[in-house]
């Protein structure tokens, strides 16, 4: 079979690998999409997301001074870009997608100080922002007990099937690309070898096939420098409650290592439903929802947003996987191979960011060099954070949340006392010389960051349970 000729091979159909493809026709560049059109797309994070456009809403007050002002600089050059960017995407494929803005922050009981960094991130950026009890908020019976909401009408949502099919067929109607809907199954240099047999010659190829692409890889990009991209395994669920008439995404701040508790409303009618996210370092994308996380979902739901949600049927579930990188930023360009470039890493603002990973991408490659200053850029130094740092970083008050989630609950009290110990337990731990400290050094050895902190203390129980 005689290899697929292109000026650039885009691996991976997910929002940011369909905007790579998009700005790159634009600028008069022969592509070829590499990956699955149809199907169910399984573990592909773009389809499991609400696709919540969240420029300030997803800071949270533990976040350090530089990483809030990098990570909001970002999404606000997203945010300018979008309206135009999807008039675009409508312009290449025929079918238009409507942003609808506002959304709403609520706060539960006892959080109201989460809501602060996201309002002066807000304002400082020239953004209205208001402050409003939890009882204003159109069609919600928020808890009585919630301690408050931020509405952000400049925060806007899409729906991500809307979106997709839109940038699907922007892509493929489009006179200089070439799509194969195979699988790529390793990739060279200039090379990409498909699981049909096909072979696509590239003089460059995009990355963007999120928690997949190590595999894609010799020695899972080693040798190129490619830093590690860990896996959040996310729950969502779609869900009918003709009873709620909401217009706008309401959300809790993030919380238990997750994005907040939220509700979105679809074209279609029903509620997307969303919040949980669990590291997992053997990502799988055909693994489903585990019934404890559908009982986070529910349960959560509806103790914190609406009690309403008791009666809503679930009409469909999805998961998906979350690529983030050590420091969590994403990965954008070339690699120590030239010729291989990354698109990746955007965690859970994928859908906001994908217009401004195509950007970027798309300079270097028109313009080789071009972000080697960017605080994105693929070959940036990389340590491992040190635990203390993280332990820091709202690391035992995250824990405390991820327990609690499902209705648990502890008195103020027991939750100081309970965040202390475990800030000294696991630093002990991981300090011991022990056959428990050498198994929980290895976890943290593979995925130093935040998230693993719940992993590590289930790996503590099951090691006692052996004992």
């Amino acid at each position: 079979m005689m290899p697929e000729l292109t000026d650039v091979a885009v691996i991976g159909t997910g929002v940011v690998g369909l905007a790579v493809a998009v700005e790159l026709l634009h600028r008069g560049v022969h592509v070829t999409m590499v990956g699955p059109r149809t199907g169910a797309h399984r573990g592909q994070g773009t389809r499991a997301a609400g696709a919540m456009l969240s420029t300030f809403s997803e800071l949270e007050p533990h976040h350090d001074a530089q990483r809030a002002e990098l990570e909001t600089a970002e999404r606000l050059a997203a945010h300018d870009t979008y309206p135009a960017w999807l008039e675009r995407i409508g312009a290449m494929g025929g079918q238009k997608v409507q942003a609808t803005a506002g959304t709403w922050v609520l706060a539960p009981a006892g959080r109201a100080f989460c809501l602060e960094p996201i309002a002066e991130a807000a304002r400082t950026a020239g953004h209205q922002v208001e402050e409003h009890e939890a009882s204003s908020i159109p069609g919600l019976r928020a808890p009585a007990s919630s301690a408050g909401a931020l509405w952000l009408p400049t925060e806007a949502r899409v729906d991500s099937a809307d979106l997709m099919e839109a940038l699907s067929l922007a892509v493929g109607q489009h006179p200089r690309a070439t799509w194969i809907s195979q699988p790529a199954m390793a990739v060279g240099t200039g090379t990409v070898s498909c699981r049909g047999g096909e072979t696509v010659q590239a003089r460059d190829v995009v990355l963007a096939a999120g928690c997949g692409i190590p595999a894609l890889l010799p020695d899972r990009g080693h040798p190129m420098g490619v830093p590690p991209i860990l896996a959040g395994h996310g729950a969502s669920a779609r869900l009918n409650a003709p009873a709620m008439k909401l217009e706008h995404v309401v959300r809790t701040p993030n919380a238990a290592f997750a994005c907040g508790t939220h509700l979105v409303p679809r074209t279609d009618g029903t509620l997307y439903l969303g919040g949980t996210n669990r590291l997992t370092l053997d990502a799988d994308p055909d693994q489903p929802p585990g019934l404890d996380e559908i009982a986070v979902l529910a349960t959560d739901s509806a103790t914190l947003l609406d009690p309403r949600l008791k009666a809503a049927t679930l009409q469909d579930t999805r998961t998906g996987l979350r690529p983030y990188t050590l420091d969590h930023l994403p990965l954008v360009g070339r690699t120590g191979e030239p010729s291989i470039l990354l698109a990746t890493a955007t965690y859970r603002c994928g859908v906001l960011l994908a217009p401004r990973l195509a950007e970027l991408v798309a300079d270097e490659i028109t313009t080789p060099g071009s972000l080697t200053t960017h605080p994105y850029w693929a070959q940036r130094p990389m340590p491992a954070p040190d635990i203390d740092d993280v332990l820091t970083q709202g690391a035992a008050q995250g824990l405390l949340e991820h327990l609690l989630q499902a209705g648990g609950h502890l008195s103020l009290a027991q939750q100081a006392e309970f965040a202390a110990f475990t800030s000294l337990a696991l630093r002990a731990l991981l300090g011991e010389d022990s056959k428990a400290g050498a198994a929980m050094r290895r976890l943290w050895d593979r995925a130093p960051v935040i998230e693993a902190i719940p992993s590590l203390f289930a790996l503590a129980r099951r090691l006692e349970a052996l004992r």
